[in-house]
């Protein structure tokens, strides 16, 4: 049981963070490649969520033409594990993680970090009303199909402002990332927040117990700045073993327990 895992802090808990991350590199090698093509040559709004219509015929989100064949999936996984999907396969999860190792970043949070939170519902809304209100323009001209970033720079060029916008939006949240902890993944993911709204109702997480006496060292190891079971825990285990009162389980979380 994992909660045995919590009391004695040993081989098997260092297997369990470090899994975390072959799992989290695993995933980046192999979806990683959708995820670039996303952000810098996807011709939609809102990427990943259209390949069944796009014309970027080297994007490997061709082999995934269906949307409900993938982020379906994982709406429907969250209902069992919660974020589990950023904790351990999304591979911005993983660019934020290595942009949190440079030395030059803020404390634990620049003052006023805590209340956007509501900014990742924010992008969440925009995201849903260009999909759904506007019909999911096409707003760049896809016109290279040869090397990566030539093709980037021309996408760039001649791309509408809305794509710009999305582009430079993109680009410089995950650039504060040098300088708040996982600044995406936080405050700004639209698919981490529709996830966080299915996570409410997750069967298996990591949870505390009422002997919780509110130290929050297991906020301090976190670098999603939180805690086990609220907003923005993704289930990936960082905080197992750093509670002094050993008050972290995992599993179905019983009735009545804070």
């Amino acid at each position: 049981m994992l909660h045995e895992i919590v009391a004695r802090p040993s081989r098997k808990l260092r297997a369990l963070h470090w899994c975390n991350r072959a799992v989290l590199v695993i995933s980046t090698i192999f979806i990683g490649e959708w995820g670039l093509y996303g952000v810098f040559r996807c011709p939609f709004v809102v990427p990943f969520v259209s390949c069944q219509n796009c014309p970027v015929m080297t994007c490997p989100g061709q082999l995934s033409r269906l949307f409900w064949g993938f982020w379906g999936v994982w709406l429907a996984v969250a209902l069992f594990f919660g974020r589990a999907f950023c904790g351990w396969l999304c591979p911005g999860n993983l660019t934020n993680r290595v942009l949190a190792l440079n030395p030059f970043k803020f404390g634990p949070n620049p003052v006023g970090v805590r209340n956007y939170r509501w900014a990742k519902y924010l992008m969440l809304a925009a995201a849903l009303l260009a999909w759904f209100a506007l019909g999911q323009p096409r707003v760049n001209v896809p016109l290279r199909v040869g090397e990566f970033w030539p093709s980037v720079w021309l996408t760039w060029e001649h791309a509408f402002p809305m794509w710009q916008l999305r582009f430079v939006l993109t680009v410089g949240i995950l650039a504060l990332g040098l300088g708040i902890l996982m600044c995406w993944c936080r405050f700004a993911c639209p698919f981490g927040a529709a996830l966080e709204l299915v996570r409410r109702f997750t069967l298996f997480r990591f949870y505390k117990t009422t002997e919780c006496n509110d130290c929050d060292k297991c906020r301090t190891v976190c670098l999603m700045r939180t805690r086990p079971d609220e907003e923005n825990c993704t289930n990936c285990g960082d905080c197992v073993g750093s509670c002094p009162k050993d008050c972290i389980r995992f599993g179905l979380k019983p009735r009545g327990k804070e």
